[in-house]
């Protein structure tokens, strides 16, 4: 089931910078500049709820969290409603 959700994101986001396949799991994680203004972005405009990677990291001695540059995108509505979300995120967030 959640192979079949990997391809619809990688038709979507194949020309993305940035963009890699997940190898396994539920969830994307899609390259972004600001974490928390493209999930406020997202959801003011299509509605969609996405996750700020930074909220599931940290700063770790000196270093940037690693999630700040990145959405998490859960991938567990029915296969047509994952495709139109995932559509709304490109349109929204990426010029490709």
């Amino acid at each position: 089931m959640y192979r079949e959700k990997f391809e619809i994101a990688d038709r979507i986001f194949g020309n993305v910078a940035g963009y890699q396949s997940p190898q396994a799991g539920f969830f994307l994680w899609l390259p972004v500049e600001d974490d928390e203004a493209a999930a406020v972005k997202l959801w003011k405009e299509t509605g969609v709820k996405v996750l700020p990677g930074g909220y599931l990291a940290q700063d770790v001695k000196g270093q940037e969290n690693p999630g700040k540059k990145y959405i998490r995108v859960a991938l567990v509505a029915p296969k047509d409603e994952t495709a139109r979300g995932l559509e709304h995120i490109r349109d929204s967030l990426y010029s490709v």
